[in-house]
């Protein structure tokens, strides 16, 4: 029985509102208010509504931006995978093809883009949104955590995240340039410095200065990224080593382990960027609401 006087009140008060008639909502207001004051003796307590839409039903849509933008860098690593799958079982002639006459048995990095240009053109296509989404939270990020000393150190990652993003948009749109060329040397040794500055800067942010001492989800988002930082640091000078005997002495299958070094080295970035944001972002949340609209929130 209380449940029905209390939704009578609400259409009751619902429908002098609509009415646009004063007087009328003035008493209806007073007769919900006297409902009130004998409800607080009860342990529920009801809030009054002001307009109309507080008694409408409320829609709201919460999306998680930890899980979304991991799977969105996660999904860039496998495609790279699966580009370099398809090179080696349509077109492995062509992409082990090299001017030096010693043998190679596995292709390169841009060699797997030319052969799967279409794939390889909308993968980093796609990963421009999520990238810049990526820089801009932790711009905010780091804004909000890190001290005040070392903020402006923050800062400069959030900004080599763009600078990785606008270099692999700009390996998007030209995938068919010659690994020789002077654009792809540029667009490699941009990827490099890049990863090496990213992964270097987020790793020492957390380890000193978010996540120290601290019992949190974080500290297991660190081990991750000490695995991938050792990775990474380790495959780098074996890649360039391998590609200074190939392209000096014509070492043998000194490029092939300068492809899979190459490879090793942006899946690893990928891979880093796909854990630092799933345990970054864990309590972040984009969300929308009939009265707020769209809006970010943490809880």
């Amino acid at each position: 029985m209380y449940v029905y006087v209390k939704l009578f009140q609400l259409d009751f008060y619902r429908l002098c509102v609509e009415t646009e008639n004063l007087q009328i909502t003035q008493f209806a207001s007073h007769f919900a208010f006297d409902s009130f004051i004998y409800d607080n003796a009860m342990p529920q307590t009801l809030e009054l509504p002001t307009s109309v839409k507080d008694v409408q039903n409320k829609s709201r849509v919460r999306i998680r931006m930890g899980p979304l933008l991991a799977a969105a860098h996660a999904f860039s690593a496998i495609s790279i995978m699966f580009y370099l799958l398809m090179a080696i079982l349509t077109d492995y002639e062509v992409t082990t093809h090299t001017k030096c006459t010693r043998l190679n048995v596995f292709p390169s990095l841009s060699a797997v883009a030319k052969s799967q240009y279409i794939g390889w053109r909308v993968t980093c296509v796609t990963t421009l949104p999520f990238g810049l989404l990526t820089c801009w939270l932790y711009f905010r990020y780091y804004r909000r955590t890190l001290p005040r000393q070392v903020r402006s150190f923050g800062y400069l990652v959030a900004l080599f995240i763009f600078l990785m993003v606008i270099t692999i948009l700009l390996w998007g749109i030209y995938p068919n340039i010659d690994g020789d060329s002077t654009l792809h040397r540029a667009i490699a040794i941009s990827l490099f410095v890049c990863g090496a500055i990213l992964m270097a800067g987020s790793f020492l942010c957390h380890k000193y200065y978010i996540c120290d001492g601290k019992e949190s989800p974080e500290q297991l988002g660190d081990w991750l990224k000490r695995k991938l930082f050792v990775t990474y640091f380790a495959s780098v000078p074996v890649t360039w080593l391998c590609y200074f005997l190939h392209e000096e002495f014509c070492f043998p299958f000194a490029y092939s382990v300068f492809g899979i070094s190459e490879f090793v080295n942006i899946c690893t970035v990928y891979l880093f960027m796909s854990f630092s944001n799933y345990f970054d972002f864990y309590n972040v949340h984009i969300c929308h609401d009939q009265r707020l609209g769209f809006f970010l929130s943490e809880f």
